[in-house]
């Protein structure tokens, strides 16, 4: 029988935790701004709540 493969982990961001690829471009506070931002949308995603429309924008002015 075969093995399974294992899955590689994706690089993160050391002092946030997110994947470095929603953080590549951005250096100093936009970056931290950016991180804050997806941590937000992210707990708000997972406990099923509403997500503003303004979060969503601010992610693509961010």
């Amino acid at each position: 029988m075969a093995r399974k493969k294992k899955r590689r982990l994706v690089p993160k961001d050391k002092k946030t935790g997110i994947p470095k690829k929603y953080l590549s471009g951005l250096k100093g506070s936009r970056r931290t701004r950016r991180a804050r931002l997806i941590k937000k949308v992210s707990s708000i995603y997972r406990s099923g709540g509403f997500i503003p429309r303004d979060l969503l924008n601010r992610r693509t002015k961010a």
